[in-house]
């Protein structure tokens, strides 16, 4: 099991300082994370800043760290440009990018970026109907071109190579629909789900394997990426319980989102870590809705260091 960090994008105030993201690089790297991770939206309810470039600058910040989108949106991008940023940020940070994707229509990136209202997609000139389709087309387009090989990444276009081709970076899938399992497998990777529980993750990596048999192909690895609060003192939403905040935030039940929310202490945080591994993932992105960010990455810590023993 490996551990990454969201940046405190959730908790982001316009007028914070803007070493904030090469703080809490910085920050995730000396506790000992895997890697930090940042989203891909233009709209919604939280500040965003563009994440490639967030990720460039943490990638100076650090030496070791692992970089993520957590997760980019290929529909919303034009993907020769795409395919240029991608390969460039990952000669500047040596190798350090994990490229999750998806179509922009999980429970997660319909609060916070609004991806569930097709006016939004009609603000960026990509028809609602197509996100799912261009999310295809770019997973069949884009490992090519990073990694040098000619090609037309628009089918009107002419052939084009780029001109610093990169090591492709470990793909990760997301979406929670039977879409997503099938893609995962299909490209290999990881399958990359947001706000799940225990019970559902291990009833959805079962249908996971299903899959990978069924076309004779190598089971993909499991990253989820699900909220926190840990202390008594931690500030949450409105001053509401954490569960029933998530609950009216993402449209889902307050029994589900008990039992995804980790909250408590470092002890008890430990003991639900153990619960999604024996349920299948092999890593947890966690994201903080605390404004103390620093304290909360420094609890997730100590409660990483407690489940290495359960």
């Amino acid at each position: 099991m490996t551990i990454g960090v969201f940046t405190p994008a959730l908790t982001l105030d316009p007028a914070a300082a803007p070493g904030e993201t090469a703080e809490a690089a910085r920050l995730a790297e000396e506790l000992g994370f895997e890697s930090l991770w940042t989203s891909d939206l233009l709209t919604g309810r939280c500040p965003m800043l563009d994440p490639l470039l967030v990720l460039a600058g943490a990638a100076a910040a650090t030496t070791r760290l692992r970089i993520g989108t957590g997760a980019l949106v290929p529909a919303l991008h034009p993907l020769p440009g795409l395919a240029q940023r991608l390969a460039t940020l990952q000669y500047l940070s040596g190798g350090r990018l994990l490229l999750g994707v998806d179509a922009g229509d999980s429970p997660w990136a319909r609060w916070r970026g609004g991806l569930k209202d097709p006016a939004a997609w009609r603000a960026t000139g990509i028809p609602f109907e197509e996100r799912d389709a261009r999310l295809d087309d770019a997973l069949s387009r884009l490992p090519g071109a990073l990694g040098g090989e000619p090609g037309r990444l628009d089918p009107a276009q002419p052939e084009l190579r780029l001109t610093v081709p990169a090591e492709v970076p470990p793909l990760l899938i997301g979406g929670e629909n039977e879409a997503a399992l099938r893609r995962a497998v299909r490209h290999g990777g990881h399958w990359f789900p947001a706000l799940t529980t225990p019970a559902w993750l291990t009833e959805k990596v079962t249908r996971l394997r299903e899959l990978a048999e069924a076309a004779g192909r190598p089971v993909p690895g499991v990253t989820v990426a699900q909220p926190f609060g840990l202390g008594d003192d931690v500030e949450r939403p409105g001053g509401a319980n954490l569960a029933r905040a998530a609950a009216n935030a993402f449209g889902i039940s307050e029994e589900r989102a008990d039992a995804m929310v980790i909250e408590g202490g470092p002890q008890q945080a430990a003991e639900r870590i153990a619960e999604f591994a024996a349920a299948g993932a092999d890593r947890i992105v966690f994201s903080t809705y605390a404004p103390d960010w620093r304290k909360q990455y420094e609890l997730l810590a100590e409660a990483i260091e407690l489940a290495r023993s359960i």
